[in-house]
């Protein structure tokens, strides 16, 4: 009887001991479980964090290629205007060379005009004081000379420098020998004895 009372007390100890373990493996196994979980979801959130790291990494990235793109647009601009502006700067030097020059030439032009007038006046003062002759350019584009008699009713004539010499393009009053003086001058170019030739028959027409 004491054996069977000895059995079923080891018998109960065994149970309590491998429901002992089975407990303590099933905590066990219970923590390892939560650790493992928590593991995870750290590991999830660590994920989440990286991927929204690189993320905004990507977008900032972006943006900084964009406003490179920005900046190299703004440079090649930059360097285009600086081009124009100095394509712009040759030019307008250019011109203003070309005014220089031209207006070195109208001077030049304009004195050489004056030098011209001074000498056809002197050349012209004795027709003036001598045979009361004035000699006027013409408004004509034609290179022409209006010469104007000092007498009654305003005698004048105008003539024409042609490629072929002297031609009366207007007499008033009309001579009755105009064309023959005309033809003479234009034989001769006897521009003087012509004028001196005009007045005296102007002359004789106030007699007459």
């Amino acid at each position: 009887m004491e054996c069977v009372q000895n059995l079923r007390y080891k018998h109960l100890n065994l149970m309590h001991l491998l429901k002992a373990n089975i407990v303590e493996y099933i905590k066990s196994v219970s923590n390892t479980y939560e650790e493992e979980q928590r593991k995870l979801r750290y590991n999830e959130d660590l994920a989440k964090k990286i991927a929204a790291t690189e993320a905004q990494v990507a977008l900032v990235a972006a943006e900084q290629a964009k406003a490179q793109e920005e900046k190299n647009r703004i440079l090649q601009k930059d360097v285009e205007l600086k081009a124009k502006l100095k394509r712009e700067t040759t030019k307008a030097q250019e011109l203003q060379s070309a005014v220089d020059k031209e207006r070195a030439r109208i001077e030049e032009l304009e004195k050489l005009s004056k030098n011209t007038h001074d000498k056809v006046n002197l050349l012209l003062k004795p027709y003036h004081e001598i045979l009361g002759v004035t000699f006027q350019h013409c408004s004509e584009p034609e290179v022409c000379l209006r010469i104007l008699f000092h007498m009654p009713n305003g005698k004048y004539c105008v003539v024409k420098l042609t490629k072929n010499g002297f031609k009366v393009i207007k007499c008033v009053p009309m001579l009755k020998e105009l064309d023959k003086m005309e033809a003479h001058l234009a034989k001769t170019n006897d521009f003087s004895g012509f004028v001196v030739h005009m007045r005296n028959r102007f002359l004789k027409e106030i007699v007459l």
